[in-house]
């Protein structure tokens, strides 16, 4: 392969797959990004010898600043992308709504892409540690609005620090736990094999670090796995239902060929991010060694037929500190989730639930829904009505 046609290939992967860190959060009717002027760009250093890299932080205030602040963390960012500022639909919003209200607005890179959840709590507390010294006056209250990966961060940061944070907005989050969702990544994406085994060269969890070139490439005469997965998927409706029907993977009700999309948003995270989370887990976390599988036309040929994958206990362990959330509730968290979300499905919502009744925590949560299709795939309204609902329960709550 020429450099040239190498470098190419790399420059259109790492744009696709930023697309598809900004692409999770799609609000419909979105309004214009507030005056830059009344915000500042920094940078706060990672304290992190494995991840050294800063993090780089947006920090606005009004002038009728209102005394409280909602910082922002967003979702999952491939690891092969480096560090920016969150552009996606929310964040660019989130100023022109809050400001005006008197909110202040903070944002943050994290200092590590890919999986980030420990270090992305990390960075936040230190970002509202060094707004609380830039600010012009006491800080009375701090909200968190988190989407997708960001979701999972704000519900453990309200968790576990009802002194520091008066609430949280988990939109499209893995509220349930990074265990759920990675072991329906994992098992998705064994079946997906099982009847498609022509698409992948690989296993599951033996990605080779360059796979992601490949995604999609501007040459056609290049293996394309977009272009695989989607053609495969459409071409062999049998073999799709069988997919679906097992894995419990959300469809676009309103669209037959919604099995394309959810099948290639689902798979992107096993080409892109694999490598990562056994690097950030220090294991493999993904287990299907006992799994049994049913729902297709022949369970039996199935199970004796799936790649079967053994876990680290230290990995899985490592998620359990990490990224598993407890239910644990001393101040109001809203949810909202798309009732078809294929990238973070909303099982995770009657999870936590069921984490939060026991322990007897549910006066301070507030699960919402829409019956719609995508991932955080929310309007203005949905997201405003749902942030108004935090901000008035926050409200009746004495502490920060």
């Amino acid at each position: 392969m020429h450099h040239s046609t190498r470098l190419a290939r790399l420059a259109l992967s790492l744009f696709l797959a930023l697309a598809a860190a900004l692409g999770p959060l799609s609000l419909r009717g979105t309004a214009p990004a507030y005056a830059q002027p009344l915000c500042q760009e920094g940078s706060l250093p990672s304290h992190d010898p494995e991840f050294p890299e800063p993090q780089l932080i947006l920090i606005c205030i009004p002038p009728n600043w209102n005394g409280q602040l909602v910082v922002y963390a967003h979702g999952y960012v491939a690891p092969q992308l480096p560090l920016a500022l969150p552009t996606d639909p929310l964040a660019l919003t989130a100023p022109s709504v809050l400001l005006p209200q008197g909110f202040a607005f903070a944002t943050t890179s994290y200092h590590k892409n890919g999986y980030a959840v420990e270090q992305a709590r990390k960075d936040i507390d230190r970002l509202v540690k060094h707004f609380r010294k830039q600010a012009p006056g006491p800080v009375q209250k701090v909200l968190l609005v988190g989407a997708s990966m960001g979701g999972l961060i704000t519900t453990m940061l309200v968790e576990r620090y009802p002194d520091k944070y008066a609430g949280g907005l988990a939109l499209c989050g893995p509220v349930g736990g990074a265990p759920f969702q990675i072991k329906y990544q994992g098992d998705f994406r064994v079946v997906f094999d099982y009847f498609f085994p022509g698409v992948f060269p690989f296993g599951a969890v033996d990605v080779p670090p360059e796979a992601f070139l490949n995604w999609q490439t501007p040459d056609p005469l290049d293996s394309d796995y977009v272009a695989a997965i989607a053609t495969t998927v459409l071409s062999n409706p049998g073999a799709t239902a069988q997919l679906f029907g097992v894995t419990g993977a959300a469809l676009d009700p309103a669209d037959l060929n919604s099995a394309a999309t959810s099948s290639v948003r689902i798979l992107f995270y096993n080409i892109f991010g694999t490598n990562d989370l056994i690097a950030t887990a220090g294991g493999q976390p993904y287990d299907n060694a006992d799994t049994l599988y049913f729902g297709s036309l022949g369970d039996a040929a199935l199970n004796a037929g799936v790649e079967r994958v053994q876990s680290d206990g230290r990995a899985r362990a490592y998620l359990r500190r990490a990224y598993q959330t407890t239910g644990q509730l001393q101040r109001p968290l809203v949810t909202l989730h798309n009732l078809f979300d294929p990238d973070v499905p909303v099982q995770h919502e009657a999870l936590y639930g069921e984490l939060v009744a026991g322990t007897g925590s549910s006066a301070f949560l507030n699960q919402l829904s829409v019956p719609t299709y995508g991932h955080c795939n929310f309007t203005v309204e949905e997201v405003a009505a749902a942030f108004t609902l935090l901000a008035q329960q926050a409200a009746a709550q004495t502490g920060p």
